[in-house]
């Protein structure tokens, strides 16, 4: 009875056999935001497989290429005086608008001075 215990807890080495990628490929290729469609396609593997193995793999390349942008971005406004990007970060990171503001528009601001507030 002792045999089939050691028998049993033996695992067998049915199926296929784990596919191995190269981590720092999918890092740079989501880092380019390819899409998992287009790295699978590149990489020779499922769409799943991806998921399955290599998800957190793809999410950190995806942040980084992210974060490359958004530096490359913020270096063309600020350091370049690129005012293209300057407008762009503004309307996005900030919520300005080309558009002038219509509605109580001609409505008087309040006046508060900084003495009678005292």
């Amino acid at each position: 009875m002792s045999e089939e215990k050691t028998v049993k807890n033996k695992k067998s080495k049915t199926g296929r056999p784990r596919i191995e990628l190269d981590e720092t490929i999918l890092a740079n290729l989501a880092s380019l935001q390819c899409t998992k469609q287009e790295i699978a396609f590149v990489m020779g593997v499922s769409v799943d497989t991806l998921a399955r193995h290599y998800s957190d793999v793809i999410a950190v390349g995806s942040a980084q290429g992210k974060i490359k942008l958004r530096r490359a971005m913020f270096r063309n406004a600020c350091e370049k005086d690129n005012a293209v990007t300057q407008i762009f970060l503004a309307k996005n990171l900030l919520g300005m608008s080309s558009e002038p503001q219509t509605e109580d528009s001609d409505v008087v601001l309040p006046w508060e001075d900084a003495a009678e507030t005292k």
